[in-house]
């Protein structure tokens, strides 16, 4: 990877406009916060009730994830996200692949978390 390749002037470039607590605020309101509720039974039970070394461990995995974020943007400053990170350092068909699973994510991780809440209250307030 050349520095001419990252930096050529015909690629698009987005206005830096979100700050730290607005990048925060976008990253929770993606988990949505019914999300702690419908997986709350289900990781106490997975892990034998550690839930709080379980969201640590997840937290910490997290933060990993962020730091990696902030320096492949600081190295490839284009619009993209994880498909033009994973496109130039392993190649077209490889980025297809993660930009693809990225927007099948974005589509159906949050309707996922609706049918677990939905199946939750029903189990919860069954004559609704």
């Amino acid at each position: 990877m050349t520095a001419e390749y990252i930096t050529a002037p015909h690629e698009g470039h987005l206005k830096r406009a979100l700050g730290l607590p607005s990048l925060v605020l976008f990253g929770l309101v993606y988990m949505v916060p019914l999300t702690v509720f419908t997986t709350y039974g289900i990781v106490t039970e997975t892990t034998g009730g550690r839930l709080p070394l379980a969201y640590v461990v997840t937290l910490i995995t997290m933060v990993f994830t962020a730091l990696s974020y902030a320096r492949m943007s600081a190295a490839i400053p284009v619009a993209g996200s994880a498909y033009t990170y994973t496109q130039r350092t392993f190649g077209a068909p490889v980025g297809f692949l993660a930009g693809w699973s990225l927007l099948l994510d974005y589509l159906f991780l949050p309707m996922l978390n609706y049918l677990v809440i939905g199946l939750y209250l029903n189990a919860a307030l069954p004559a609704l």
